[in-house]
């Protein structure tokens, strides 16, 4: 599974005077965790994945001139192959090649493939085509990076905070190991509520810029 951040840019979201390591706290380790889970919460609520994969689709071909694949944006189609016979009998097999410009053309942002006037062999059924592409982010967008980067940065103040008020130590410095954050004086009132405001409006942003419905016939 993609990592949408690294424990650098977290370093670099606070401002951190040291990296993470074994004997920090938290550990390089937790924080590596973090990214993880971070990462896998932004691919639920988005409904997909910020990564480049491969995938299969088998489509029911119903004679329209678009046919839209499960997944969007395409970064490349390996083929599209398709039948002339039906579903059930003997001479049903997907080993016909579509020649892209020929066949169809891509509207890769979409994830479609339009049927072009001159794929007159292509026939209405169920499982008439197959198109075999890459979809997804070849590199992650930077409003995913950036929020992955301050939900991980969160939970490395909030361990803070919480390890602080055990200690009833809340007047000084909020650290990681050796790494000096911020004074909490400063960051209870300023910089926290700042970063859990901007965690809100990029994840709101999350679902307006990437919340792509799509209809497809499978």
């Amino acid at each position: 599974m993609a990592e949408y951040t690294t424990a650098a840019l977290v370093e670099a979201e606070l401002k951190a005077s040291a990296s993470f390591g074994a004997s920090t706290s938290p550990t390089l380790t937790q924080v590596t965790t973090w990214i993880t889970e971070e990462s896998a919460q932004i691919n639920q609520d988005a409904g997909r994945v910020f990564e480049s994969t491969s995938y299969s689709d088998v489509i029911n071909y119903d004679g329209y001139d678009q046919i839209t694949l499960k997944h969007a944006p395409v970064i490349d189609v390996t083929r599209v192959l398709y039948t002339t016979a039906d579903l059930g009998t003997s001479s049903y097999a997907l080993d016909n090649t579509a020649i892209e410009d020929t066949h169809y053309t891509r509207f890769d942002e979409r994830g479609v493939i339009e049927v072009l006037p001159s794929w007159t062999n292509l026939r209405e059924g169920l499982k008439t085509v197959q198109v075999d592409y890459t979809a997804g982010y070849a590199t992650t967008p930077l409003e995913i990076q950036k929020l992955a980067t301050k939900m991980v940065a969160k939970r490395v103040i909030d361990t803070q905070i919480q390890n602080d008020l055990e200690q009833k130590a809340s007047g000084k410095s909020v650290s990681v190991g050796s790494i000096n954050i911020v004074k909490s004086a400063e960051f209870g009132v300023n910089n926290f509520k700042r970063l859990g405001e901007e965690i809100q409006t990029l994840k709101s942003e999350l679902s307006k810029n990437f919340g792509v419905h799509r209809f497809t016939n499978y």
